[in-house]
């Protein structure tokens, strides 16, 4: 058994960037690309009528050594190479099983086209693809996407049989790294450690979203998803919200690639276990390097100070601490604030926009 087993399931999600109209450089105009995201249906389960980038549980079927006969060697053995922090959930229990670096990649990728019907893969012989950005193959008359959602879905059939089917490699070495998310103790009844990963495609895909899993599909600016989040048109999870945030401060779809590519490859990732305290008017989530975040904190444990706070106000308990890097909530899990003081881990982009890097860009 994987350790926390019993804590939380794994689980991978990706965050789709897709150029929007000229490929130019950001403007004054504004961003020059959307990012993709879906409501979940009411009648689910786990964070009902939430705004989420796609994903989901992992399976046993991203990890199966048969993909070995599709995967090159000369592409996956660089995803393996990190030498920053490593999560739980990239831990590879066996050699009778794919490394996670992998595998959270496939579950990532089966779990987009499961939702989205997106297939994040090239053609063979397909030349179009560019430097640093991901591929999609289109559906057409050789491949039936909606049948095989259902499919692949309902078990019937696995990504692997598709890729092999119609003769298309997983595009794993487009997927980066970004950064590891685990569901705070408060949730307890149900917790997930989350792999994110980041792909920028040239141009809008075309999306046949699932209908039992997606209520609707979008794409739009991270400043536009969070204004709408602002006022309540929608609603973002912590995470979602938390990553859009530090995307918003990069308005050129290029920028977000070269970082990706230069500034983050083998730095790994510290998980981001939030931890909640009670306010007057909310609740904080305070999160590694943030003067509240217990010291070697073990992710499982229910701190014993979470109402310490309550007679303050998340302005006055702010105002408290020189040391921030947390979200501050209203309502049911509404990220209104976004504060952070603290370098950002693993030379990652600042919540707050102290992107220092961007010189050399």
């Amino acid at each position: 058994m994987r350790r926390f087993a019993k804590f939380w399931r794994d689980s991978a999600s990706l965050i789709i960037l897709a150029r929007d109209g000229a490929k130019s450089n950001g403007t004054s105009a504004g961003c020059n690309y959307k990012v993709l995201v879906f409501k979940r249906p009411e009648r689910t389960s786990f964070m009902p009528n939430a705004v989420v980038f796609p994903g989901g549980a992992f399976d046993k079927q991203d990890s199966e050594l048969q993909w070995n006969k599709l995967l090159s060697k000369l592409n996956t053995e660089p995803l393996t190479r990190v030498s920053g922090p490593r999560p739980f959930i990239f831990e590879t229990e066996s050699s009778e099983v794919l490394d996670r670096n992998i595998s959270l990649r496939l579950c990532a990728i089966r779990e987009t086209f499961e939702e989205l019907g997106i297939l994040l893969a090239p053609s063979e012989g397909d030349k179009s693809k560019r430097p640093g950005y991901g591929t999609v193959t289109e559906g057409g008359k050789w491949l039936d996407v909606t049948s095989w959602q259902k499919e692949i879905h309902d078990g019937r059939k696995q990504l692997r049989e598709l890729c092999e089917q119609i003769n298309v490699v997983p595009d794993l070495s487009s997927l980066y790294e970004w950064s590891t998310w685990i569901t705070p103790t408060i949730l307890h009844k149900k917790r997930y450690e989350t792999a994110f990963f980041l792909v920028a495609l040239d141009s809008l895909p075309t999306v046949t979203p699932e209908a039992n899993e997606v209520q609707e599909y979008f794409w739009d600016t991270p400043e536009n998803l969070l204004k709408a989040h602002e006022t309540n048109n929608i609603w973002l999870t912590p995470p979602q919200a938390y990553e859009l945030k530090r995307l918003s401060y990069l308005q050129d779809i290029e920028h977000v690639v070269s970082f990706a590519r230069t500034k983050r490859v083998g730095k790994g990732t510290t998980p981001l276990c939030p931890v909640a305290f009670a306010v007057s008017d909310g609740v904080v989530l305070a999160l590694p390097g943030d003067e509240l975040y217990p010291k070697n904190y073990d992710y499982v444990t229910e701190h014993s100070n979470a109402s310490q706070y309550s007679n303050l106000t998340v302005e006055e308990l702010r105002h408290k601490a020189s040391l921030l890097h947390r979200l501050e909530l209203v309502g049911k899990m509404h990220a209104k604030g976004f504060h952070q003081t603290v370098p950002a881990l693993e030379d990652h982009l600042h919540l707050a926009g102290d992107n220092r890097y961007r010189a050399t860009l």
